[in-house]
């Protein structure tokens, strides 16, 4: 994970630490320590999920606030998966403050604001339930996933009339709780927003067949174009209703962008056969940070990892070398055989004409397979100041990033686009 993303955690911690000494300095004195820790659950879990509705706009300001994309989408996992126990505390704890320090049952006393609240859990859990379960297709997951936003609705709703028996808004905890709610609100905004809007447009110019995919080239309808991306970039493409997140393919700053699409769901199946040219599509981005450097006048060299459908960055990467690389570059590639790598004769063209180019099949189907030993192998025989770049498969880039420990992190460069994988280390 990126600095920006770990201090602003700490910001974001910061303010938890603020949630807390508002309740033990000004709710506990009037209204009990029971009461005052269902209020501190409740408002840390309402900072949280504004926090996460904010992680979750796709802008560029957010890459220059807190870091890539990938890494904070890794954040917004975490703190979606640690906003299930302090929700849970607050529902657990709040209805036996209301009987024990106001001899109240919850119910009577809070009303319609306790459907809410129940309401705005059932529709959160269910959210981050699909979003752990990695079984659910991603365009499925992705429809409920919205859920939140509803979630977030209701939750502000309880908040004002829960709070507001107990608690006065215009309190430090009241007004920090208004802007947690201004800060969701308005990020919900820019994404109800984004969806309508659906991005940039661009039209379907020409689709080429690739090893077990599908190269897209899109060309922009008008004037308006996404910013000029560097090599190893990802976009959100929107077609038929639906966004999906896709490296570009295409050489740095082309006008034309370049997508590979690869069957992994029924959106992407669909994709492939009727995604056709003359076909409007929107763009948003680009985002993300991890680019491979050529044209860059360095000598230190690299060692590029790929796996499967995680080729498409050193693509753009190698399609955007204008022959000035110094340093020597080793790229492996991780498939069954050579059917299975997408573009895979231009690669080999590439590492025939380009010097500085190696390429090294890890063809399981030959006896290839990039396995724990074979990757100690790789490492032992590359310099110690080589720059690492892992794109790839959870389980091949865990493997190379375990063999690569000894190494400082700032040398090793992952890709985390799995969007609903475990948090992974670097």
């Amino acid at each position: 994970m990126s600095d920006k993303v770990r201090w602003n955690l700490v910001a974001l911690g910061g303010l938890s630490l603020g949630l807390t000494a508002s309740v033990l300095f000004l709710a506990v004195p009037t209204s009990g320590w029971l009461t005052g820790l269902a209020f501190l659950a409740g408002a840390i879990a309402y900072a949280m999920m504004a926090a996460n509705l904010f992680l979750a706009i796709r802008r560029p300001v957010l890459e220059k606030l807190l870091g890539p994309l990938d890494r904070v989408y890794v954040a917004h996992r975490v703190i979606g998966t640690g906003l299930v126990g302090v929700l849970l505390l607050h529902l657990v704890i709040t209805p036996i403050a209301s009987a024990v320090e106001h001899g109240e049952n919850v119910l009577n006393s809070l009303g319609v604001a306790a459907v809410l609240g129940a309401l705005g859990t059932l529709l959160l859990l269910a959210s981050i339930a699909l979003s752990i379960n990695t079984k659910v297709p991603y365009d499925r997951w992705l429809r409920v996933h919205l859920a939140t936003g509803a979630a977030f609705l209701v939750w502000t709703a309880y908040i004002l009339i829960a709070a507001s028996r107990w608690l006065s808004l215009t309190t430090p905890l009241g007004c920090l709780l208004i802007l947690f709610a201004l800060l969701g609100l308005a990020s919900l905004a820019v994404r109800v927003w984004d969806k309508a809007r659906g991005g940039i447009p661009y039209t379907v110019v020409e689709t080429l067949g690739r090893e077990r995919g599908r190269e897209i080239v899109l060309h922009p309808d008008g004037a308006r174009r996404i910013a000029r991306h560097r090599p190893g970039q990802f976009m959100f493409l929107t077609a038929n209703a639906e966004t999906h997140p896709f490296t570009l393919t295409s050489a740095a700053g082309a006008d034309d962008l370049r997508v590979l699409i690869r069957p992994s769901g029924d959106w992407s199946r669909h994709a492939q056969t009727r995604l056709t040219v003359g076909d409007r599509v929107r763009v948003d981005g680009p985002f993300g940070a991890f680019t491979p450097s050529v044209n860059a006048g360095t000598a230190a060299p690299q060692v590029w990892i790929a796996g499967g459908a995680g080729i498409t960055p050193f693509l753009s990467a190698l399609r955007s070398a204008n022959g000035m690389q110094q340093g020597q570059v080793e790229l492996v590639v991780a498939a069954r055989d050579a059917t299975d790598v997408p573009c895979w004769q231009e690669l080999s063209t590439s590492a025939a004409t380009k010097p500085w180019l190696t390429l090294t099949p890890a063809f399981s189907a030959l006896g290839g397979r990039l396995d724990s030993e074979a990757v100690s192998r790789l490492v032992a025989r590359q310099p110690e100041d080589a720059e690492w770049y892992l794109c790839g498969p959870a389980g091949l880039t865990d493997i190379v990033v375990r063999a690569l420990d000894r190494l400082p992190a700032a040398r090793v460069h992952r890709e985390l686009y799995e969007w609903r994988a475990p948090m992974r280390s670097r």
